[in-house]
């Protein structure tokens, strides 16, 4: 590999490292339950109700660092959802994102997720100015940069100035380590970055080193699933992950049984449902997969509360072509 390619593959890798890294939404307690509602809705694909409670959260409390980077978290993944960038695995290939032309943000979320991620920043460097020690200002820090690297990752596609903050948020998350390393949710980003940099082909991986990335696949994951168990702020960011991780290791039904709890939790949001059924493709029980698509349809039919938006075309679609798939295979063994 040439050092021009493990240059590319740096950036790739890199990207994921930070795409991973945005989603690290903080969600820390607050006198109303206005940063629980947000999340609930967050994480059930309401984004605007997540907004509209987010931004009460500022009202209530301005001072409060992490409520910016649940605001800009909501206002981002509003956008990458009506981009399409968060479509199923179970509907498209995975990573297809990396060849597609360059999206068309709307210019106005676009000013005001930057607006959002200024004010945020200011809030917290203002802490950190009469505290350098503020633990909350740090790790506000890290979940602003990973935002807005996650933005011009995905929408922008400027490869290397996402590289640039995604650094950020990972100094900003090793210093609070430093400082606290009972600070369970600084795990996640260190954790994404130790991973994705452990699984660089062995001559990249030196490459990198000479820069002084350097990670393990092991650590990495067990940093994530950490945060996962043990997690204050971040702790569904982290569960979520671990899906990604367990598919990209290939145990599917690791990543199933991590998706059921999703969907208990966050019974709204179908697209759980749908990489649900993706896992148990992935893992040879096209049977299974169909039983999920299936199940998502009744929800549909019944007007399940989240459930209209579901892409009921492409799920038959689906479940079309499993059942094909299937008919040779229950013929076989009735002949058995």
């Amino acid at each position: 590999m040439t050092v021009a390619a493990g240059l590319s593959y740096i950036q790739r890798m890199g990207a994921a490292v930070i795409l991973l890294a945005g989603l690290a939404v903080t969600l820390a307690a607050a006198p109303a339950d206005f940063r629980h509602s947000g999340q609930d809705h967050f994480f059930n694909l309401e984004y605007e109700d997540a907004i509209r409670d987010f931004n009460r959260l500022i009202e209530q409390n301005p001072d409060d660092p992490l409520a910016y980077s649940n605001l800009a978290a909501a206002q981002l993944f509003q956008e990458l959802f009506r981009l399409g960038k968060l479509e199923s695995s179970a509907l498209r290939g995975d990573n297809q994102f990396l060849q597609q032309e360059k999206p068309q943000p709307d210019p106005a979320v676009k000013a005001r997720f930057f607006e959002t991620l200024g004010r945020g920043r200011r809030v917290a460097e203002t802490l950190l100015a009469r505290n350098p020690r503020h633990e909350l200002a740090i790790y506000a820090l890290a979940n602003n940069y990973a935002l807005e690297a996650n933005y011009q990752f995905m929408v922008d596609k400027a490869w290397f100035s996402a590289l640039r903050n995604g650094s950020k948020a990972r100094d900003h998350c090793d210093r609070l380590r430093k400082l606290n390393p009972g600070f369970i949710d600084a795990y996640l980003v260190l954790g994404v970055n130790d991973y994705v940099v452990g699984s660089l082909p062995l001559p990249v991986k030196v490459l990198a080193s000479l820069g002084g990335f350097r990670g393990s696949k092991s650590r990495g994951e067990e940093y994530v699933a950490r945060v996962a168990r043990e997690g204050n702020y971040a702790r569904n960011d982290a569960r979520v992950l671990l899906v990604v991780l367990h598919r990209r290791e290939k145990r599917p039904l690791e990543a199933a049984r991590q998706l059921e709890e999703l969907i208990r939790d966050f019974p709204r949001n179908y697209a759980f449902g749908l990489e649900l059924g993706s896992m148990y493709m992935d893992a040879g029980r096209n049977d299974l997969a169909v039983t999920v698509f299936r199940g998502l349809l009744d929800k549909a039919a019944q007007n399940a509360p989240g459930y209209q938006r579901l892409p009921r075309d492409a799920v038959r679609r689906r479940i079309e072509k499993l059942e094909a798939d299937l008919r040779p295979h229950a013929a076989s063994v009735r002949n058995d």
